[in-house]
């Protein structure tokens, strides 16, 4: 995720908070995108020229609390049940608390059947896309130590590969999914295997969270199969502040070299538009996380392996690199969209108005996106993406196809 705990917490007190009167801080979750919306001359110019069956959201995130399965919430080898942490309803531990709530009304649940109506509403928004579009749901394994074995207590939320190979199932013709696999497990390369048999896409990790040094020997074994497999890995680079924990270091963009030169395909979540890195290359001294990536993106021998990825950028504390991402046309061929859903859902996050103050946005736009966000949040960060631009320069329509790239032609 690209940033939604401490963010929640303490952004409130800072400059986004100027730009939410008008938008208020709860999804309304209304159902049922309205005639107006639907045949709006803006809608029609986010989707023109886009061949919705080759637009694959590639950051989905499932949530739950493990109430649509009865199986025994302490055993931690339980392949389908969803978990999270009991820190979250805990008074003790504020900023977990909100940010589980925000995430809970970002995805329109109902607190009585968490796992189930979470995903109604994503299939009941994905309904109103294009025949065609197809969002990638997110897997999320246990945080793991040093030798390999999962450590509950360390962990914020699990969300088994089963479980999420199961609602791209029921749901094909919405969904496809993608596995998350430790590396330092013993058995990571059968379970990658497993995954690519069940029709996962890619691998996603977040370094920080689940306990991956992702330079380090350890993942050899697993960067081989991957190679060989032809799935690329998904990983979180930059500052983690959704899942609180770890070791912050591990999202490094450099730390990633390890997989390309095993010849893997890296996509860096975020293109790690926030937060500070140690550089690696330059006695360790800290910078932007995003100059650490844009260095892996200019080196000639990674330019068909590594990729950049978009979800979170309309974020207000990753915003300032959408121009800079805008001006590398460059690179507009190896970035990725994704939504980073339900984080569009969750209002104080975007705001439209420093859209439009930071020039990217028209003021004209601004009502159709805030109305539209409040019934689809996927069709609200793919349009307000489509309509960004700076200095005549927008994102590419091949950035949106991203189909290609996960069945392996790059």
């Amino acid at each position: 995720m690209g940033g939604a705990g401490l963010l929640l917490a303490s952004g409130m007190a800072q400059a986004g908070l100027k730009w939410w009167p008008g938008i208020g801080l709860n999804n309304d979750c209304l159902s049922g995108l309205p005639e107006h919306l639907k045949n709006h001359p803006l809608m029609k110019q986010i989707w023109a020229n886009i061949d919705a069956a080759q637009v694959w959201d590639t950051h989905v995130h499932i949530v739950g609390t493990g109430d649509s399965d009865s199986t025994d919430t302490n055993n931690i080898q339980s392949k389908n049940k969803v978990w999270f942490n009991p820190d979250m309803d805990s008074y003790w531990h504020p900023i977990l608390k909100l940010q589980k709530q925000f995430y809970m009304n970002g995805g329109c649940v109902d607190s009585e059947h968490v796992d189930t109506s979470y995903v109604a509403r994503l299939a009941e928004i994905s309904a109103e896309m294009p025949a065609g579009y197809k969002s990638m749901l997110f897997a999320f394994d246990w945080y793991h130590d040093a030798q390999g074995r999962p450590n509950k207590t360390q962990s914020i939320f699990h969300i088994p590969d089963q479980y999420v190979a199961g609602i791209a199932k029921q749901y094909p013709q919405y969904f496809e999914w993608v596995a998350s696999i430790h590396p330092y497990r013993p058995d990571c390369v059968d379970a990658l295997e497993q995954a690519h048999v069940l029709g996962a896409r890619a691998i996603k990790w977040l370094p920080s969270g689940m306990g991956i040094d992702p330079s380090t020997a350890k993942c050899d074994a697993f960067y081989q199969k991957l190679h060989d497999l032809n799935m690329p890995i998904i990983s979180h680079t930059g500052r983690e502040s959704a899942v609180q924990g770890g070791d912050q270091s591990h999202g490094n963009p450099l730390r990633m070299r390890r997989a390309l030169d095993a010849g893997v395909r890296v996509v860096l979540a975020h293109c790690a538009s926030d937060g500070h890195d140690e550089d690696l290359d330059n006695q360790n001294k800290k910078i932007k996380s995003f100059d650490l990536f844009s260095r892996l993106m200019d080196t000639p021998a990674y330019q068909h392996l590594v990729f950049g990825e978009i979800s979170a950028i309309t974020l207000i504390n990753h915003s300032w690199a959408i121009k800079p991402l805008l001006a590398r046309t460059d690179w507009h061929n190896r970035l990725l969209n994704g939504s980073d859903y339900p984080l569009p859902g969750i209002q104080p996050l975007v705001s439209t108005n420093a859209l439009v103050y930071m020039d990217l946005l028209q003021k004209d736009q601004i009502d159709f996106l805030q109305e539209l966000r409040h019934y689809n949040p996927l069709m609200f960060d793919f349009a307000t993406k489509r309509l960004i631009n700076f200095d005549g320069n927008a994102f590419d329509t091949s950035i949106f196809h991203t189909r290609s790239f996960f069945e392996g032609h790059v």
